[in-house]
């Protein structure tokens, strides 16, 4: 697990940095009349940025996969809003269920689905292992970060808080999931 955040955090930090290109440019001119020769040096230092327009972002998140097989959908608003919906169903055996979820992301910068965004969300679960069933309702928010190392190949990484509440079970077993819970999100999509 420690190499999975450490190999998480490298890909961070190297996906962050924005290009930049230093290019030194050197000019000779000879006066023809006296002969006389100036050299003239510059330094031309450029950024780029991905400005590579995206409307629509299909994503899995597969630390969830855990727990839960999930797809989700993102369409684009306008340059600060996108908004979102996805499913899921567990993937532990003995559990049956589905759950369904939305989400609205605020990017500040108006870099929609590129770049640190906010973004509070929604969720609805139903699951049931034999005669004990859980629909745990939860409303939660993330800050996170989302970048593109190609074109259309979408990652992300979100961290935030969920609060579950609802028709819980009460089976002992499943009291622990009643309150607030750290939320951790690792995303891989394609986007057009």
């Amino acid at each position: 697990m420690k190499s999975i955040v450490s190999i998480i955090l490298f890909l961070i930090i190297t996906l962050s940095i924005s290009a930049q290109e230093k290019t030194v440019e050197v000019k000779t001119t000879t006066n023809k009349a006296t002969g006389d020769t100036v050299k003239t040096e510059s330094v031309i230092i450029s950024s780029s940025e991905d400005i590579t327009p995206r409307n629509n972002l299909i994503v899995i998140n597969p630390l969830k996969f855990l727990l839960f097989y999930n797809i989700s959908y993102f369409t684009k608003i306008n340059d600060r809003v996108v908004i979102g919906g996805g499913i899921q169903t567990p993937t532990i055996k003995g559990l049956n269920g589905f759950g369904v979820n939305a989400e609205v992301r605020f990017y500040p910068t108006g870099k929609n689905m590129r770049g640190f965004y906010f973004a509070p969300n929604i969720s609805y679960n139903y699951i049931e292992s034999g005669d004990v069933e859980i629909k745990p309702f939860t409303i939660g928010a993330l800050v996170g970060w989302q970048w593109f190392p190609s074109d259309q190949f979408a990652m992300g990484l979100g961290i935030g808080a969920d609060h579950y509440s609802g028709d819980l079970s009460d089976d002992d077993d499943f009291d622990s999931y009643n309150g607030t819970v750290p939320a951790l999100r690792f995303d891989i999509g394609f986007a057009w």
